[in-house]
Formats: C-alpha cells, structure tokens, sequence
C-alpha cells in the first residue's frame, strides 16, 4: 500500500474517531449527532437504498443536465471573448453577477416562473449556475495560456484567429478547462439539492428526503442523506477526473 494510500487511511480513521467521541460527548439529549454504527445501519437497509437510490437518479439528472448546459453556456463565452475581445467587459459583468447573485434568493423565483409544466427545471438552472462562473475563468485562463511563439507560428502562416484557436488555444486550454470541470461537477449537484429544498424536483429526490429527514428529526437518516450525497459529489469528482486522465495524458490533472 502507498504511503498516499495509508494518508487517506489514516485520515478516516481519525474522521470516524472524532465523530464517535463527538456523538458520545455533545448533544447526547438531543441526538444531533447519531453514532457511526446508526448512521451505517441506514447503508444496510435494502428498502432505504431502493428509495435513496429514487431520489438520487432524479437529483442526478437535474444536476447533470445543468452541468451540461452551464458548462456549454461558458465555454461559448469564453471562446467569444477570444475571438471578440471588445465584448470582454460585457462578459465579465455577466459572469460576474452569476457569480454574486445568492442562489437561495434567486431560487424561488425560477421555482415559480418554471411552474409545474418544469418540475426540474429549477434545479436545471441552479446547477447551471453554480458552474458558470467557475468554467468561464478556468476556460479564458487556457485559452490565454497557449504559448506565445505558436500562437504568432500559426498567425505567421496566414491563420485566423479561428485557426489559431482550434490549432493551438484549445490544446493549451484542456487542462485548465478540466480543472474547473471538476470544480464544476460537485458544485452542479449542490445547486440541483438546493432547488430542491426550495420547491423544485417534485417529491422524489434528495432534497425532498433531507427535508423530510430534517422534520422528523431523525439524526441517522439525516447524516446517511449526507452521506450519500457526498459521495455522489466525490463520485462526480472522480469521474471527470478520468475523463481529464484519458484525454490530456500530458498532464498530471
């Protein structure tokens, strides 16, 4: 085993050690903080991961949907104010309030004008959202960081500002696109849960079940949706981390 490998280990370890004390020694009238063995028995329940894994296929979509199409909206932007850079400004203000406008606040509002004809579409564009931002600085951040001398190579030989980027900004931008790919795919998923505590998904998702956990006050199903919820992200994580592997294999990203 890794001496990387027995770091994560170890650090688990010591997670699921503070925990425990934690549930022993802090709000033992309450409950809040369920023990490890609680927690876990929830993982074991084959109806309970027949109904998470419900929630989780309808949370997923949402998230993954405004992955796509946040992510696409980005990139579009970031390559126009490549190829147009007067509109630079216009598209930082844009990025910049997508960033800046608080989720919570805003979230109602798309709950209501999507209506029931969209269920989901309110934490299509949360998810959508909670990635803009993040992909549009890592995009430009590549782009722009394609080196000097192919760049003027390309220009050299008659090539366009299109040529150039297809040729040379667009190698260049990968890994930094993939960084905040990553980013982007934990912070989707969290944008579609928070939709869905404010009114958006229907009754079958994870934020619904958190919700109804959070009401009945069961602390071991609360910390399971947790749970599981993390590990969805961590998975996303991972996922676009092989992706980023396969297809920039130059890279240790």
């Amino acid at each position: 085993m890794t001496r990387e490998r027995l770091g994560g280990l170890a650090g688990v370890l010591v997670i699921l050690a503070v925990w425990w004390l934690a549930s022993i020694l802090l709000f033992r009238g309450s409950g809040s903080i369920p023990t490890p063995p609680s927690v876990f028995a929830e993982f074991a329940d084959p109806q309970r991961w027949s109904s998470t894994a419900a929630n989780a296929t309808s949370t997923v979509s949402s998230a993954a949907q405004g992955y796509l199409w946040g992510n696409l909206a980005a990139i579009a932007l970031a390559v126009l104010v490549l190829l147009v850079p007067r509109l630079e400004a216009l598209a930082n203000q844009v990025a910049i309030v997508s960033y800046c406008i608080p989720l919570v606040a805003i979230g109602p509002v798309i709950v209501i004008v999507a209506g029931r004809d969209a269920p989901n579409g309110a934490s299509i564009v949360l998810a959508a959202m909670s990635v803009f931002f993040t992909t549009v600085v890592g995009c430009l951040v590549g782009l722009r960081a394609a080196p000097r001398a192919s760049v003027d190579l390309v220009r050299a030989y008659g090539g366009s500002a299109w040529t150039t980027l297809r040729k040379v900004r667009v190698i260049s931008a990968l890994p930094s696109l993939f960084a905040a790919l990553r980013i982007a795919a934990p912070a989707a998923f969290l944008g579609a849960i928070l939709a869905e505590y404010l009114g958006s998904g229907g009754d079958s998702t994870l934020g619904r079940a958190l919700i109804a956990a959070q009401t009945q006050s069961d602390a071991p199903l609360l910390w399971y949706l947790a749970l599981v919820s993390g590990l969805i992200s961590g998975i996303g994580y991972l996922l676009v981390g092989i992706v980023a592997r396969l297809v920039t294999p130059w890279t240790s990203t």
